[in-house]
Order: structure tokens, then C-alpha cells, then sequence
């Protein structure tokens, strides 16, 4: 049986327009599409930058990297991008491998992204 994804939304006040989204459990086919929704319910109507925090993200398959193309490219049509942080061993192979990390800001903490974002 999965774990359900259980995610935590959170504006960062050092940031004008940031979202961070930290994910913890297993993200599948059985829980993608649902997530999927709730970030997108969850996001600010106009423009922001979302940071999603994967440090808890136990397992992720295929429909759950969809996701993140699928915030990715949403993002990109509202003027902001996407930074995930926090890629456990595994999940990080597989972005690498796929290439998938030419479509992301990749990086190692929340704090990271936070200072990336603020310098632009």
C-alpha cells in the first residue's frame, strides 16, 4: 500500500514572490494528479517562484516527475520557475541521467534556492 504525499505550503517573506512546497512520503500514480492540483490551487493567481523541498520525498516514479514538468511549464507561462532542493540519492541519479536537470534549478537546500531566487 502507498503512502499518501503529504505536502506543507508556506510564502517566504525574504522572497516577493515565493512559494515553497515541502513534500514528504511516496509521490505515485496513485497520488500525482491529486498533488498536482493541490499546488496549483495553492499558488498566488499571478507570477511567483515555487521552491519545492523534496527532502522528504521518499519515492517518486514517473507520474510524480511529471508533476514537477507539469509546475514547471505552468510556472514558465506565469513569469517564474522552479527550484527543487533537498533530491534524495536516487532521485537525483534519475535527473541527471535523464537530463531532466537541464529543466530545473537544482539545488541542495531551501536557504539555497531562497538566496538564488533573491539575487535575481
Amino acid at each position: 500500500m502507498t503512502v499518501a504525499v503529504e505536502f506543507t505550503v508556506r510564502f517566504d517573506a525574504s522572497l516577493e514572490r515565493g512559494v515553497v512546497v515541502a513534500l514528504a512520503g511516496e509521490l505515485d500514480y496513485t497520488n500525482a494528479e491529486r498533488l498536482r492540483q493541490d499546488v496549483v490551487e495553492a499558488l498566488p493567481a499571478g507570477g511567483c517562484d515555487l521552491i519545492m523541498d523534496l527532502t522528504g520525498l521518499t519515492f517518486c516514479d514517473s507520474t510524480g516527475i511529471r508533476v514537477f514538468l507539469a509546475l514547471r511549464s505552468l510556472l514558465d507561462e506565469r513569469g517564474g520557475t522552479v527550484a527543487l532542493t533537498g533530491l534524495q540519492p536516487r532521485l537525483r541519479r534519475i535527473f541527471h541521467t535523464t537530463g531532466l536537470v537541464r529543466f530545473f534549478t537544482v539545488l541542495p537546500t531551501v536557504a539555497d534556492a531562497v538566496d538564488l531566487l533573491r539575487s535575481r
